[in-house]
């Protein structure tokens, strides 16, 4: 993972499982919980500089339409009781793609759901991956 919108992204996922699983991390700043992830990341020399504004827009904009976005992701997902015991960075990399997808003009749909798709190939196998890839490309449509 080099290119520095596909970090970004990476990041972005993260901050958001990060939060969700450690409730009093949502009081710290977007500028220390990045600082906290990009410092123990291999991406350290490559973001050096960064204003990060594509992970603070996808984490801000995660956060401020989280009823919305968990709302349409229960929706797409067959079975509502599979949500609910879903892997918390795997609910982090949906909550992150649906941002994008339908939050975000001007960017393409493809591009987004192969990022995503990335993302979880690197923690996950082909399963999630399956999963991510059908979820990611019915919401697509909407």
């Amino acid at each position: 993972m080099s290119n520095y919108k596909s970090i970004q992204r990476l990041i972005a996922v993260q901050a958001i499982y990060e939060t969700t699983l450690n409730k009093r991390r949502q009081n710290d700043s977007i500028e220390e919980i990045f600082h906290d992830i990009i410092s123990n990341s291999e991406f350290k020399k490559k973001l050096e500089g960064s204003n990060l504004s594509l992970s603070k827009e996808i984490y801000k904009g995660v956060l401020i339409n989280l009823d919305s976005i968990d709302n349409i992701l229960s929706k797409s997902m067959d079975n509502n009781n599979k949500l609910k015991s879903m892997n918390k960075l795997l609910i982090s990399i949906f909550r992150s793609a649906i941002y994008e997808l339908l939050y975000i003009a001007n960017i393409s749909k493809n591009i987004v759901i192969s990022e995503y798709l990335l993302i979880t190939n690197r923690f996950f196998g082909d399963k999630e991956s399956s999963l991510v890839n059908g979820v990611l490309d019915n919401l697509q449509k909407i």
